[in-house]
């Protein structure tokens, strides 16, 4: 009798055993599935999340770029440094330093775009006026005036579009965008008279900031470093800082017969390393679109 139960206890231990055995093997099956569908489950999120997150950067790139491109083409006034395109204008310009020299310039201005990135604004002066005559100090075997033809300034800038960036608050009216630029102006020897220049050929590259302000204005700021690449033996040597630092502001919305009014002052610090001089010229101008593509200008220098 003992020896028949012993054999049902031995047996029933096996059967337990057993059983234990295979609730185990199911529980390490099914801890395992949960496990690879949790890591399956935390991929797809990770994949779906950098998805949205390079959409996000996707949309908010465009939205950077058409920004800076309608603002571009919103520029009637010729002045942004960004707005690349077709056009050119003829402007008269007369000023009287301090130290008593006068001028008066008709010059052809304008720009020709070879993308929506990179153009090339001209500016040649087709005459060219200087009175030194209430100069003080000056000889007086030298000519007291002269008139000709000055240099030709070609400079290439270029809007590099990764480096667009945006400021202000997203979603807000004050959401603004800038630009940087790079570029180089080439300064020709085309002037008739060694005292209209055109005694040298300079060179200078260009690092531009263009930052949009409210209001439908910009604020630009473009230094150039001029050096000689060629110049005659009675040529000074160039080597000379200019900044060109102006703010554009519209006054008034366009419109079909008020147009759009404007305002921009500009200043130009100039350092002259081989001389060790500072000088600075400080101008403001007064425009109004008259139709599209025509612009009238009232220029106030000083220096």
């Amino acid at each position: 009798m003992k020896i028949i139960i012993s054999k049902i206890l031995v047996i029933e231990n096996f059967k337990l055993i057993y059983f234990s055995v295979i609730i185990f093997f199911l529980a390490t099956l099914f801890l395992t599935s949960s496990i690879q569908a949790q890591e399956k489950e935390q991929d797809s999120i990770k994949i779906m999340s950098q998805e949205i997150i390079d959409e996000y950067r996707a949309l908010k790139k465009a939205a950077r770029e058409a920004k800076v491109a309608e603002v571009t083409e919103q520029d009637g006034t010729g002045n942004d440094p960004r707005a690349f395109g077709n056009k050119w204008t003829p402007f008269y310009r007369s000023s009287e330093l301090e130290n008593g020299l006068t001028q008066q310039d008709v010059t052809a201005f304008g720009s020709i775009a070879f993308t929506p990135y990179l153009g090339v604004f001209f500016e040649l002066p087709l005459a060219q006026y200087r009175d030194f005559s209430n100069i003080e100090g000056y000889p007086e075997d030298s000519p007291s005036s002269v008139l000709g033809v000055g240099d030709l300034s070609l400079k290439f800038l270029a809007r590099i579009k990764p480096w667009d960036f945006s400021y202000g608050k997203a979603g807000k009216m004050n959401k603004k965008t800038a630009s940087i630029m790079l570029g180089t102006d080439f300064v020709m020897p085309t002037a008739t008279n060694p005292l209209l220049a055109g005694n040298s050929f300079k060179l200078a590259p260009i690092l531009g900031l263009v930052i949009d302000t409210p209001m439908y204005g910009f604020f630009a700021m473009l230094h150039l470093y001029y050096f000689d690449v060629y110049k005659t033996d009675a040529a000074p040597t160039t080597s000379l800082y200019v900044g060109r630092w102006f703010y554009m502001q519209p006054l008034t919305p366009p419109g079909e017969w008020w147009g759009l009014f404007y305002l921009m002052p500009e200043y130009q610090p100039i350092y002259n390393f081989e001389t060790k001089d500072f000088s600075s010229w400080l101008g403001v101008e007064f425009g109004k679109i008259i139709t599209e593509g025509n612009v009238a200008i009232l220029n106030l220098v000083g220096d």
